[in-house]
């Protein structure tokens, strides 16, 4: 009898040992509040193009090239976002790189004609603060976009002579606000906003987007996304850029 008592005795012990080694373990492996998180999501980005160039004493020219055109123009590109947050703060860094040539044949077999090289960085740092967090999440950001856009004009490609170039960086100090509404456990919806100003220079952006949470660590964005950006000297007087993205972000 006594053996018996001893022995349910051994196995209640054993299993609030148990219990609390899971509660400990479980503790060590939930994220704390206090600590860093980040976040880094490579993504493919699309636009159609639309520019308005200065040739000097031309007139001006306007442009536009499609989101299949962008693509088959394309010589390079690299984009990425990383985040990082620690409880209601926050800071981003999105960085693109894209390089693009296009070409235009004069009329009937004139030797006219455009060829456009134009490169194009981006870089946009800002902090966050998160305003409300309840079953919709508000952030508001402030901080500086940085644009260098060097493009090179030949107007006769198949006759020798100088070909115009123009090549400038520039920075604009932005704020804006971001808002995250979930759907349900995987799905959630997301939209962004910020606009900038600078010496002779302006920009916004805007983004329509959704992600889907593969796993804890793990999820996929898509949506649209829209940069304009404009300066009042130069051969590139302004930018638009649409079209859609798609890409993964990677948490840890």
């Amino acid at each position: 009898m006594h053996r018996a008592r001893a022995s349910i005795a051994t196995r209640r012990v054993a299993g609030i040992v148990a219990a609390f080694a899971s509660l400990s373990a479980a503790a060590q492996v939930a994220p704390s509040q206090d600590a860093w998180q980040f976040e880094i999501i490579p993504y493919l980005w699309a636009p159609g193009i639309s520019s308005d160039l200065r040739l000097g004493p031309l007139p001006g020219s306007s442009s536009h090239v499609s989101s299949t055109g962008v693509l088959g123009a394309l010589d390079f590109g690299a984009m990425g976002t990383l985040e990082a947050r620690r409880g209601p703060w926050g800071a981003l860094l999105d960085m693109q790189y894209v390089k693009l040539g296009v070409s235009r044949q004069g009329v009937l077999g004139a030797p006219l004609g455009l060829d456009v090289d134009y490169t194009q960085q981006i870089y946009t740092l800002a902090g966050l603060y998160r305003v409300l967090d309840s079953r919709v999440a508000v952030d508001l950001l402030a901080g500086g976009r940085y644009v260098n856009a060097r493009t090179e004009i030949d107007l006769a490609p198949h006759l020798p002579g100088p070909r115009r170039e123009d090549s400038v960086g520039w920075w604009n100090g932005i704020v804006g606000a971001r808002v995250i509404a979930p759907i349900d456990d995987k799905w959630s919806l997301m939209g962004y906003l910020d606009a900038g100003w600078g010496n002779s220079t302006s920009s916004w952006e805007a983004i329509a987007g959704a992600s889907y949470q593969y796993s804890p660590s793990v999820s996929f964005k898509f949506g649209y996304r829209y940069l304009r950006f404009s300066r009042d000297e130069g051969l590139l007087n302004m930018v638009a850029l649409g079209g859609l993205f798609a890409g993964a972000g990677f948490r840890f």
